[in-house]
């Protein structure tokens, strides 16, 4: 093998390891570009997963702070409405008490209601003077037989009635007859309804305390009613009575009769 053979082979190998150093290089700065791409990519790929991570988390946020909210309501419905318990609570604390007291007995049977006071016996023309206003006293009541109207209390003609007789042999309307009772009732405890001292809503034990054992009692378990009868007068004969009538144990009705005014 001669020198220009040498010679000849050495270049080529030189070419072919310069083409392989440019293939190299080449691949090189293909790969670094891929590599920026890729790492283009990421970044992109970063960004986008933390706009698309800042969502779910915007909307986690917004469940926490329903969720906070949903909690937060109901706590305070309950702190309202233990406020609002608490207000009823004091409030019927404020509310006077039903009490009894003992009325004098000078023939004279007193109903208050609020303002007004109704003795009995009367007339329709002492009621009116006392403030009265009166529904059905203009019925006709025939004769020998016992007829009613109402008073006017707290704008309404449902919580006081006056009991009369005709004891005449001709028809009259009802204010022109003789008046014999006279009853109250009131579902609710009311301090300014009161017969003979006794105030609805008082219990039976409060109303034995003032006036003693009544003359007699009865008692509806089943229906949750009873009564306690009182005589008053000068024996234990007397006509005039005054019952009470309780509910659950406290009183809705009291009426008082002078059975002497009626004539059978």
């Amino acid at each position: 093998m001669n020198t220009r053979e040498i010679s000849r082979r050495l270049l080529r190998i030189i070419l072919t390891v310069l083409v392989l150093l440019l293939c190299l290089t080449a691949c090189a700065g293909g790969g670094k570009g891929s590599a920026g791409s890729a790492g283009a990519e990421a970044e992109a790929a970063a960004e986008t997963g933390q706009v698309t991570e800042g969502l779910p988390a915007s909307s986690a946020e917004q469940e926490a702070e329903q969720e906070a909210q949903q909690e937060t309501l109901p706590a305070e419905a309950s702190s309202q409405e233990d406020s609002a318990q608490a207000e009823t609570a004091a409030a019927k604390d404020a509310e006077p008490k039903p009490t009894v007291v003992r009325h004098k007995q000078e023939g004279k049977h007193m109903v208050t209601a609020g303002d007004l006071t109704i003795s009995v016996p009367t007339t329709f023309e002492g009621l009116e003077m006392e403030g009265a206003e009166f529904s059905g006293d203009d019925v006709v009541v025939r004769a020998g037989r016992k007829g009613s109207c109402r008073l006017k209390y707290r704008g309404a003609f449902n919580s006081i009635r006056i009991n009369v007789t005709n004891n005449t042999d001709y028809d009259m309307a009802v204010r022109d007859c003789t008046i014999w009772g006279i009853e109250v009732a009131s579902q609710e405890p009311d301090p300014e309804l009161t017969l003979y001292g006794i105030q609805m809503g008082a219990t039976r034990q409060e109303i034995a305390d003032v006036y003693g054992e009544p003359f007699s009692k009865t008692f509806d378990d089943e229906n949750h009613m009873s009564n306690m009868v009182y005589q008053f007068g000068e024996d234990i004969h007397s006509n005039q009575i005054v019952m009470i009538i309780f509910k659950d144990k406290k009183a809705v009705a009291a009426s008082y009769d002078d059975f002497d005014l009626v004539v059978d």
